[in-house]
């Protein structure tokens, strides 16, 4: 399948806040921290006692109401119903978009839209999920919106949503890795290339714009390093290495197996 063949269902188109946009080498500062504990986080997983605390947390923040995704086994759970349907496409994106390379779909995929998330994740994050549960957690829009900008862009909803879909493909991408401890880099591609692929062409024409770094040559530059330093450039650089790939299924099957985007993940963890 082309890289570029994924049809996306737009969404309409709220309105752009005009804000100014944060140099790049502040957001780099700014998200260098919260790389390296999404980064422990994704290679190591939680123990019981994490996953409790982001249980409790979630039980707290969230209303009690559930929105059952049409025509998908979704069900997000929000104190703002318009975000919920935002949550809904931004996973239908990411699902078709996975499906269409061949990965399984799990049902029963649960997304916590939250006011704040567990203190464990940071101030830094706009969302992560349980590795031991089908569970994506984002946080509403209002407070996305605080960020005032992600890769460079004024925040809008639909990059609220291609957010929800990057969470989504870490959901889908840990249930369909056959092996126990996929590198964060492994991860992290599989979860970008999705975003991007999703995206709307304009907002990801004007990402990409923002980070003039070329495609990664190959995986000897993916390191998890650079993803602790620079986790969205990273991100840009694996869609734009994703888009010159002849075929994009079997190099998602070897990430998926472990024959690809091997790395030393144990040591930070």
């Amino acid at each position: 399948m082309a890289q570029d063949a994924f049809a996306r269902k737009p969404t309409p188109i709220l309105g752009v806040e005009s804000r100014k946009t944060e140099p790049r080498s502040t957001k780099l500062k700014r998200f260098a921290v919260s790389g390296v504990v999404a980064a422990l986080i994704a290679a190591g997983g939680f123990g019981a006692w994490q996953q409790n605390l982001f249980v409790k947390t979630a039980k707290a923040e969230i209303a009690r109401g559930s929105i059952k995704c049409s025509g998908q086994k979704v069900v997000v759970f929000s104190p703002v119903s318009a975000d919920a349907r935002i949550a809904c496409e931004g996973a239908r994106d990411a699902i078709e978009f996975l499906e269409s390379y061949g990965l399984d779909i799990p049902g029963d995929i649960e997304i916590e839209l939250l006011t704040r998330l567990p203190a464990a994740i940071g101030d830094s994050a706009a969302g992560c999920r349980i590795t031991s549960r089908l569970r994506a957690m984002v946080l509403v829009y209002s407070e996305f919106r605080k960020f005032e900008t992600w890769f460079g862009v004024p925040i809008d909803r639909s990059l609220y949503r291609s957010v929800v879909s990057h969470e989504v493909a870490h959901v889908v991408a840990d249930a369909n890795f056959t092996i126990p401890k996929p590198s964060i880099q492994a991860k992290e591609y599989i979860a970008y290339i999705t975003q991007f692929s999703t995206m709307e062409p304009e907002l990801r024409d004007r990402a990409l714009a923002l980070f003039p770094g070329q495609a990664f040559e190959g995986e000897w530059q993916m390191s998890t390093t650079l993803y602790m330093l620079d986790p969205m450039g990273f991100g840009i650089r694996a869609y734009l290495h994703f888009t010159t790939l002849i075929d994009g299924n079997e190099y998602l099957r070897s990430i998926l197996n472990g024959e690809a985007l091997v790395g030393l993940q144990d040591i930070y963890y």
